[in-house]
């Protein structure tokens, strides 16, 4: 695999953090996750089954994983001798606590001087907010993603996932990447910083892209788009939804051969892309109704035979079932040391050569602290 051979340090705990370290791991990284007694923050939020809760396997597949007391003068130890091993440490403990535990730069490239540290924060380093507590949606909020989410007239939403501690991960496997090259050129490490305010507006290019064009925000708008339409979620006979777009003339006329309506086709309403957005919401009404006559399943096979935009809006049980979603292997089964028998997300980019695999699941609380002691000698 790509990063075979790399030792990732994974002192994070969460989700942003982790799940950069868990990244690389799936591309063949040795990644050593080092926990608290008692575990990281992330065991303890949200439904459980004994040690582990939904958030942690979530995202911490790929892992060895250990308990060590970094308060303590021998976790101390332990850690120097990890540090001397490792290529990069992930962490998102703020200062001066980093300080304490000799998880500043100084500390560890004084141990190895190559080594690459990548810390993660809400706000970043340095700067007004620096040091302030914050997680996803503090960060949703602030960097303007809130406050575009929801119906037109309606409260402010933040994402239904965690889409800032997400893209800060990316964020942190991309930032690996950049220093591992760096250094493979000249020899030198470096630390980086993946601040989750700076993902979120990097997220929002199009829509920061339109404000800061014109000096408008866009429009709140929900299921549609400020731009065209149809697009919007419908709801169909048995009660599912389908959301679906037609961004331009070809592909209103496959919608309309979809739903049997060549008279929408027809109608000057609806004539021109521009018509369509003017007179939407007449638009959406005529769509929902005919969708409403048909079960999912059927109008599904209707507008994928006239090659229309279209997805069926999934529950995660439906999701987790679908077929597509199988195939790009985003849900993968492995055997849990506490489980048995568990499924946990799958790898989200697909090189041919130098596949990445899921070949770890999320570690149970030390479970191989001995067996990384002995790595080390101790």
């Amino acid at each position: 695999m790509p990063l075979t051979g790399i030792r990732v340090l994974d002192l994070g705990s969460m989700v942003a953090a982790p799940l950069g370290a868990t990244l690389l791991g799936d591309m063949g990284a040795d990644v050593i996750k080092i926990e608290p007694p008692g575990g990281e923050e992330g065991r303890r939020i949200g439904p459980r089954r004994g040690d582990d809760t939904g958030l942690y396997v979530g995202v911490n597949r790929n892992k060895r994983g250990m308990v060590l007391d970094l308060t303590t003068p021998d976790g101390q130890d332990v850690l120097r001798r990890l540090v001397a091993t490792a290529d990069i440490v992930i962490h998102n403990v703020r200062s001066p606590a980093r300080e304490k535990l000799g998880l500043d730069y100084a500390a560890l490239a004084a141990v190895r001087p190559d080594v690459i540290l990548i810390t993660v924060s809400t706000y970043g380093e340095r700067g007004p907010y620096a040091g302030r507590p914050g997680i996803d949606p503090s960060a949703q909020a602030l960097a303007g993603l809130m406050a575009a989410t929801g119906e037109p007239g309606g409260p402010a939403l933040k994402a239904g996932a965690a889409v800032a501690d997400v893209t800060a991960a990316t964020l942190v496997s991309y930032a690996a990447m950049l220093a591992l090259w760096a250094r493979a050129r000249d020899g030198q490490g470096q630390a980086a910083e993946v601040a989750l305010i700076d993902g979120v507006v990097h997220l929002q290019g199009v829509q920061l892209g339109e404000y800061l064009l014109t000096g408008q925000p866009p429009p709140r708008v929900g299921n549609r788009s400020p731009f065209y339409a149809p697009y919007n979620s419908y709801r169909c006979a048995d009660g599912g939804e389908v959301h679906l777009a037609a961004f331009n003339d070809k592909f209103y006329r496959n919608l309309c051969r979809a739903l049997a309506a060549p008279e929408l086709a027809e109608d000057a309403r609806f004539a021109s892309a521009a018509a369509r957005l003017e007179n939407r919401q007449a638009l959406d009404a005529e769509i929902a109704a005919r969708c409403a006559r048909l079960g999912r399943a059927e109008l599904m096979v209707r507008l994928e035979q006239a090659d229309v935009v279209a997805a069926p809006v999934n529950d995660y049980p439906a999701a987790a079932a679908d077929p597509q979603l199988l195939h790009n292997a985003l849900f993968v089964p492995v055997t849990h040391g506490a489980h048995g028998p568990l499924t946990v997300p799958g790898i989200p980019l697909h090189l041919n050569r130098t596949p990445g695999q899921v070949r770890r699941p999320p570690p149970t609380l030390g479970e191989h602290t001995a067996q990384i002691l002995a790595e080390l000698g101790r």
